[in-house]
């Protein structure tokens, strides 16, 4: 039998700025620990071949924030050896296109986690040369104005300013989710993979939830951008939350329940509820329910071996809906298993030391 465990949520100064004390005493319920099913998540990743694509990054970064959150160091030392074949000149990542410049999300964890700048130098380097050359607009000229990027590219952006303490960062990831915002949000608050990819796909979506859920924690009131950002989140949220199915779950279309219930997207929407509860951008009556349902739901998915199943594989922009509705699901695929640890480490934040 699963026991029934209650988080209650913690307004204390965690991170880059103070929390919002509008939530505090208020409590999500969930069935499933998450610091167990995020334990075995990470097991699984970290006992794996280490690699540079970005779905693996993105869990070795789901990784690190969860053995953060848990005060887990032999999760950010196996994560940290699997760092080495790099650093030393063993394995290679490629740069120039957001998917590879998002590398150095992974090295700019270690170095948050240990001080250690010797994992500077090459995130540093990932960071500055994406925005080495700039469109007329100011934004890197790797933009291409899918909805991925507003992750790839904010991500990085934001790791780099909690890392370097230098606004520059910042001031990128601001501006390119804000506009990345301006060309690809609807009205309704979701947003179209690309211009000419009409369709709310799952994990679209997704990447967009977790980009804002990356620059919430940091992102100050005084900031030109703090309104417009805040703003396009809560309207994304408002529209997502009507969305999630009666099991808890999201589809592969969010606007075709018929479409198969899908992972990865579900794993990203529940950190950006989590994270926009902790530092009261939403509201935790509104979406605390959403929160614990879709958890305990996702939780189900994770096989005992810490694989999460129903994952859609990776999946180019295009104007076909057949094309979304028919892609294939894998399972232990790394985007699903990054998601689930970065929803299990917001949950976690939720709780009340």
């Amino acid at each position: 039998m699963k026991k029934k465990i209650t988080l209650f949520l913690s307004f204390f100064l965690l991170g880059w700025t103070a929390k919002a004390q509008v939530n505090v005493g208020k409590k999500i319920e969930v069935v499933n620990d998450p610091a167990i099913i995020g334990k075995k998540v990470a097991e699984n990743v970290i006992h794996r071949r280490f690699g540079w694509r970005y779905q693996r990054v993105c869990a070795y970064y789901g990784s690190l924030i969860f053995s953060d959150v848990t005060h887990d160091p032999a999760i950010l030392e196996k994560v940290k050896k699997g760092y080495h074949s790099f650093s030393k000149g063993l394995k290679f990542n490629l740069k120039g296109h957001v998917d590879y410049n998002v590398f150095g999300i992974w090295p700019f964890e270690i170095y948050r986690q240990t001080g250690d700048a010797h994992y500077l130098e090459k995130p540093k380097f990932l960071a500055d040369h994406e925005f080495e050359k700039l469109q007329e607009d100011g934004l890197s000229s790797f933009t291409r104005f899918w909805i991925d990027d507003m992750y790839m590219v904010g991500s990085l952006q934001v790791q780099a300013y909690k890392s370097l303490k230098d606004t520059v960062y910042l001031n990128r990831a601001a501006k390119t989710i804000k506009v990345y915002c301006e060309k690809l949000q609807r009205p309704n608050g979701m947003f179209y993979h690309r211009a000419d990819a009409p369709f709310y796909w799952g994990r679209g979506n997704g990447w967009a939830a977790a980009a804002f859920a990356e620059i919430i924690p940091v992102l100050p009131q005084d900031h030109i951008y703090y309104q417009d950002i805040k703003s396009a989140f809560q309207k994304m949220m408002k529209t997502i939350a009507t969305h999630q199915d009666e099991e808890g779950m999201w589809h592969q279309l969010l606007d075709d329940p018929d479409s198969y219930p899908e992972t990865s997207c579900t794993g990203m929407f529940l950190y950006a509820l989590a994270t926009g509860i902790d530092y009261g951008w939403l509201d935790v009556d509104d979406y605390g329910p959403k929160v614990s349902k879709g958890w305990d739901a996702l939780a189900g998915y994770v096989n005992d071996k810490g694989e999460t199943e129903n994952v859609c594989i990776g999946t180019n922009a295009k104007d076909s809906r057949k094309h979304y509705l028919t892609r294939p699901t894998s399972t232990g695929n790394f985007h699903g298993q990054a998601a689930v640890l970065w929803s299990a480490t917001a949950i976690l934040r939720l709780k009340q030391d």
